[in-house]
């Protein structure tokens, strides 16, 4: 046991702290958890259509998940700013499909529109 963690057992029989357990946790450890635990999202990216003031609404956003980010940074010292780097690119994309969605549901608004012009002629 290193002197580090030693005087941190010290500190806490000191405080009163009584029946002090260590567990010594390595990478295989890790691994072995992450298997069993829940699914932590890191980067998710979405389209929402929405209607606002009567206008169709398509956006997308990138959400990062606090915990996933969190477990990246206290597991591998992967920051926040790392993940985000590495996933600028498809975002970039993301959002390129996203616009690409919202034109082509503007054209068939417009299509729609045309035939509804179309049926009332008659």
């Amino acid at each position: 046991m290193d002197k580090f963690l030693e005087s941190i057992i010290q500190a806490a029989k000191d405080a009163g702290a009584k029946d002090i357990d260590i567990a010594k946790i390595c990478l295989d450890d890790l691994t072995k958890k992450i298997d069993e635990m829940d699914k932590l999202q890191a980067v998710n990216l979405e389209s929402r259509i929405y209607f606002e003031n009567d206008d169709l609404v398509i956006d997308c956003i990138a959400i990062s998940d606090k915990l996933g980010f969190a477990f990246l940074e206290n597991t591998f010292d992967i920051s926040k700013r790392e993940v985000m780097d590495i996933y600028n690119p498809a975002a970039l994309e993301f959002t390129k499909c996203t616009l690409q969605l919202q034109e082509l549901i503007k054209s068939k608004i417009h299509e729609m529109e045309g035939e509804s012009e179309d049926v009332s002629e008659d």
